[in-house]
């Protein structure tokens, strides 16, 4: 497939739009006599929040198919109901799914009679008013051809192409992320291969989840690693993890409470959450901590650097020119999440091929929501 002119003419058709799908979603939702959110945990949290900071949709309840959650209250005013005190409901309703298994939860409904069933994700939702500007859409384009340029397979080409479309046109009852999502994250085995000599960079390594994943990979065959947390309390967490493994990988591992961009100062930021690090802030009176973050360069100077791994939730671009040095220096693999904005899909790529020419660029999607999609470079 030519993905540089699929892509190019499906941005153009977007420029000519008169409507936006996700105008046309939130104007059927809101024309419902109730609303439901339907599904529970990680991620039904920062999509509820995004319902009620970007859109004017009142939620009415919950549902989920848990029936521990039932005649609970989330989110704190939602009462969950069962999928059976639903469907009395099921008239005048509009269901808004919040769960990884929405086709399967789609399924479920649809067989149940009901028929406003849709699916609305956080950073579509966050990210709003940038999609919908035509300058912007025009720099898409622009900067996504470049980068089909610099990738190196035609599964990576596929994906950007497929990040693209769900920017727009996400719902239940398309192609979503299914048909490019794997359960590899940071390890694709077609793209990743680590020696038992690894140093491994672990930024945002969040409660050690990473590490011991990278352990896992390794079969605890490695040199060093080095973890880099801001968020006091995911670091701690961390260290309890670290502390019970075995003495001779332990001695390998250091742990850093310092959060990574461009330049030593202190942040505050916004603690807790699911996310892999916890997001900067600018407004000091509605933050819950301060933190410090550092430059990799400063920090890391004098060691081997094999393998870096960024989710930062949106500093990435910062962390990697705090960590130009080492990365033009040594070369590792890098993993870099790019999904926490827009502008990230090639601003990551583009920017690291200027620093390494050599390298050599793939883009891989890990998960079936909009979460996880990771560019890889590698000599």
């Amino acid at each position: 497939m030519d993905y540089k002119k699929e892509i190019s003419d499906y941005l153009d058709a977007v420029l000519e739009r008169k409507e936006f799908s996700i105008d046309r979603i939130k104007a059927q939702i809101k024309s419902s006599g109730f609303v439901c959110v339907f599904g529970i945990g990680a991620i039904s949290y920062p999509i509820i929040s995004s319902i009620r900071n970007f859109t004017d949709i009142k939620i009415d309840f919950l549902s989920d198919n848990d029936r521990t959650k039932w005649g609970k209250t989330y989110h704190d005013d939602l009462k969950c109901i069962s999928p059976k005190e639903l469907e009395a409901y099921k008239d005048d309703i509009a269901i808004l799914i919040t769960t990884r298994h929405y086709k399967n939860i789609y399924k479920q409904l649809s067989e149940k009679g009901f028929k406003k069933i849709y699916a609305v994700t956080e950073y579509r939702l966050l990210n709003d008013p940038y999609f919908k500007n035509k300058e912007n859409i025009q720099t898409i384009k622009d900067n996504v051809l470049k980068v089909t340029d610099i990738l190196e397979d035609e599964r990576s080409k596929e994906i950007m192409f497929t990040v693209i479309k769900n920017w727009f046109d996400f719902d239940v009852d398309t192609e979503g992320y299914e048909g490019i999502f794997t359960n590899d994250q940071y390890y694709p085995a077609d793209i990743i291969k680590l020696s038992a000599r690894e140093s491994f960079v672990d930024v945002g390594a969040y409660n050690g989840d990473t590490v011991i994943d990278f352990l896992k990979e390794t079969n605890n065959q490695f040199d060093s690693i080095f973890a880099f947390e801001l968020d006091k309390k995911n670091f701690k967490e961390m260290e309890s993890v670290v502390d019970k493994l075995a003495a001779p990988v332990k001695k390998k591992i250091k742990l850093y409470n310092f959060g990574l961009l461009d330049e030593e100062k202190e942040v505050y930021y916004e603690t807790g959450g699911s996310g892999m690090q916890s997001t900067f802030i600018n407004v000091i009176n509605t933050a819950s901590d301060c933190g410090k973050t550092v430059r990799l360069t400063d920090i890391l100077k004098n060691e081997k650097v094999t393998f870096i791994k960024m989710d930062i939730e949106g500093s990435e671009v910062k962390a990697l020119s705090g960590a130009e040095v080492i990365i033009k220096r040594q070369k590792p693999k890098l993993a870099i999440c790019v999904y926490h904005k827009p502008e990230h899909l090639w601003e990551v790529p583009l920017y690291v091929k200027t620093i390494v020419p050599e390298y050599k660029m793939y883009l891989r999607h890990h998960t079936p929501l909009e979460y996880e999609t990771v560019c890889y470079a590698l000599i």
